[in-house]
């Protein structure tokens, strides 16, 4: 049989401090959105804006993050 015909997938793990990275950006995820919804029910536009915004430049940072990084893992 010809190795062309198999393809080696190679799994690595992550390491604990990846995974403790992604906690807390679940974390400030959850805390940005939750302080976010708490600032519009209470009418102050400019705080709740100033989280909107740190919602999500953090959740496209995630995301960048995750993409660049998920290749390296196969």
């Amino acid at each position: 049989m010809d190795n062309d015909d198999y393809r080696l997938i190679r799994f690595m793990r992550r390491p604990w401090y990846e995974w403790a990275a992604w906690l807390l950006w679940i974390f400030l995820e959850i805390l940005f959105a939750q302080a976010a919804v708490a600032s519009s029910k209470e009418f102050e536009p400019r705080a709740a804006t100033l989280f909107w915004l740190m919602f999500g430049v953090l959740l496209l940072g995630g995301i960048t993050s995750y993409i660049i990084r998920r290749d390296r893992l196969l």
